[in-house]
């Protein structure tokens, strides 16, 4: 049978067709040094190149996180060492200037410094790094502290998040970087010790200027967070009023929401009214301590009895008391201004002991820490000074006193009451209930009529209180009570009945319904007045607040001030220490997601390598066997090509 040319035409031209298509491929596996480089060529390898490749990426991204997250750990460690240092140095600033030997202008130049320092500490809590604030929480394109006022700064604003920023290191992995201002530079702890332990108060039962009881009470010392702090307080002050006061019950309560503490009572005393003192009590120092012909570095002094120094050192130019060691060892008095000492003191070693009041017992001791030469002469001024170691500044109680009243009546009334429906007959008020649920306005409609006497009046608003309680509100019990005595209203919940709320509230002048009010007929003025505890403003233990007090006590010459700052300093440099191991810390797990995102990156590129590239040198013997077979095609064919006449196309 005879084949038509055409035909091997047509199948020499797609054969030659194939052989280029198999040479471009073979010579593209050469060029480029892959097998696969289409999901025609393998799509089962191919699906395996592009989920390597997807993960590869992600791991990029894991990388760039981790050096994101190490640049910023490594900027806030850099900055928080800065900042412990600096602590630390304030810290021996006030080692040296609450000693006696320290002079009023040393501290007064010492307080013009403490902006220098607010002014670094500020600069360092607003590092940057990776185009954010590292302080700044989550929310870190804000600068995150800011002073209240640029010319005149009395406290730092925190304008960042309290959220901490998380960063993804893997898959399942995401570190956080704590480094959050809130936590950092504001202490949820508080140390108590000699310096800020005490609470002085008096109780007033209203049985005049005698019965005035004045109690002082002692914090047990030791670190609290605010919870703690309120509970123990609330212990010191019932112990305290049970032993030497009225036995009033006391509740001191922390807000978290608020960040605020509010001291109050259980509402079962109506008739105590308690005020806390936040004020400095006198006492004296020795000042301008000063020694010839030899150094002491480390001098300690100590008043052993306050009472005793009644006679300061003149102000008249006398010169302060003076001492001379002598050759037999004793200190001579070569300056008396005016306390009547004895020519000589015995020495002991490096050891001064001064008995001022000639009661044989030592009111001062000053111990020079080194042995005193022959010829040594040290001097000193006994000075008028104040101390304040109330623990209310740290609940936020800035002013000098704090008064807790129960709700009574200010104006004296007696006598017959008559009650007219509309126009003295109701008491708008609202209740706050322990779990802190605010019951809508409450109206209190006083049974209208004649009442003989303020007794049975008081009996008559006790009723309409409790009878629009348990309508709309919670149901409490009320105890109205008449004080024949001052001529006044007490309103209170009756606490023998169970305690229900936290508060009530008389809306003398903001109720609905001023215009009928009893407000007159009870005493009371036209204002609102209120049952709930006395709240303090926000409890800040920043260090900004602690550096602002050092720099006041020191502008005060309060020495007191200066020592409890001084704890203050060292309970913010532990915190800053432990958050820079914390920093270390969370430093190593990203060196360790840093090793293992390097592993996976290598294994994932190896098994990629084996499904996608090619073997170069299989490769070059395959294009050169292509190239082979394509030329021996091409050969065969122009020879059979070349045989034809024009009727084998027809």
């Amino acid at each position: 049978m005879r084949v038509a040319t055409i035909s091997i035409y047509k199948q020499a031209t797609y054969q030659l067709g194939r052989l280029t298509s198999d040479l471009n491929k073979a010579n593209e596996v050469v060029t480029n040094n892959l097998k696969i480089n289409s999901a025609s060529d393998d799509p089962s390898g191919m699906k395996q190149v592009l989920t390597i490749n997807s993960t590869l990426a992600a791991l990029d991204q894991y990388q760039v996180n981790v050096d994101q997250a190490q640049n910023m750990l490594t900027t806030s460690e850099t900055a928080l060492d800065s900042m412990a240092d600096q602590l630390s140095e304030m810290k021996l600033l006030c080692s040296s200037l609450a000693n006696a030997s320290a002079s009023y202008q040393e501290r007064s130049n010492a307080a013009e410094s403490m902006q220098v320092y607010l002014d670094s500490l500020l600069d360092l809590a607003n590092t940057e790094a990776y185009g954010g604030y590292v302080f700044g929480g989550d929310d870190n394109r804000t600068t995150p502290f800011t002073y209240n006022d640029d010319d005149n700064p009395t406290s730092v604003n925190y304008n960042g998040s309290s959220d901490a920023v998380n960063i993804s290191i893997s898959e399942n992995t995401t570190i956080s970087l704590d480094c959050c201002g809130s936590d950092l530079f504001y202490e949820d702890e508080i140390i108590v010790d000699t310096t800020n332990n005490q609470i002085i108060f008096t109780e007033d039962s209203g049985a005049g200027k005698d019965n005035i009881l004045t109690i002082e009470a002692t914090i047990t010392s030791g670190t609290y967070n605010k919870e703690e702090l309120a509970a123990v307080v609330e212990d010191t002050l019932n112990e305290a009023s049970e032993e030497y006061g009225y036995g009033v019950v006391y509740k001191v309560e922390y807000d978290d929401d608020t960040n605020t503490f509010s001291i109050g009572t259980n509402g079962g005393d109506t008739t105590t009214t308690v005020t806390f003192e936040n004020i400095d009590t006198e006492t004296v120092r020795v000042a301008n301590f000063d020694s010839t012909s030899q150094d002491f570095d480390d001098v300690e002094i100590k008043i052993i009895n306050d009472s005793a120094l009644t006679k300061y050192t003149p102000e008249d130019g006398s010169e302060p008391l003076t001492l001379t060691y002598t050759e037999d060892g004793t200190w001579e008095v070569t300056n008396d201004p005016g306390y009547g000492l004895a020519a000589k003191i015995e020495a002991s070693g490096d050891t001064i002991e001064i008995d001022v009041d000639d009661d044989g017992e030592s009111d001062i001791v000053i111990d020079l820490n080194e042995p005193p030469e022959q010829g040594t002469t040290i001097s000193f001024d006994i000075v008028e000074g104040y101390e304040n170691a109330s623990i209310l500044t740290d609940l936020g109680f800035d002013s000098e006193t704090v008064t807790l009243s129960p709700v009574s009546s200010d104006t004296p009334v007696a006598g017959a009451v008559t009650v007219v429906a509309g126009k003295n007959d109701t008491i708008d008020f609202i209740e706050t209930t322990e779990d802190k649920d605010t019951s809508v306005q409450l109206t209190a409609t006083i049974k209208a009529g004649s009442y003989a006497n303020s007794e049975s009046y008081a009996k008559a608003v006790e009723e309409a209180l409790e009878t629009a309680s348990a309508k709309n509100g919670n149901r409490v019990n009320y105890s109205v009570e008449y004080d024949k005595d001052r001529k006044t209203f007490t309103i209170s919940e009756d606490v023998d009945t169970g305690r229900q709320l936290e508060s009530f509230e008389l809306l003398f002048s903001s109720g609905t319904h001023t215009d009928s009010s009893a407000a007159s007929d009870l005493g009371f003025s036209d204002k609102d007045v209120s049952s709930g505890p006395v709240e303090g403003a926000a409890a800040s233990w920043s260090i900004w607040d602690t550096v602002f007090d050092l720099k006041e006590a020191l502008e005060n010459d309060d020495v007191d001030g200066i020592q409890r700052a001084m704890t203050r300093l060292e309970n913010h440099y532990e915190s800053i220490t432990s958050a820079i191991s914390s920093i270390g810390t969370t430093y190593n797990a990203t060196t360790t997601a840093e090793v293992t995102i390097s592993k996976s990156d290598l294994t994932l590129t190896t098994q990629r390598s084996t499904v996608r590239d090619a073997d170069a040198v299989e490769a070059i013997m395959v294009l050169k066997s292509t190239q082979t077979i394509y030329e021996a095609a091409l050969s065969s064919t122009s020879s059979v090509m070349g045989l034809g006449s024009l009727m084998d196309y027809m």
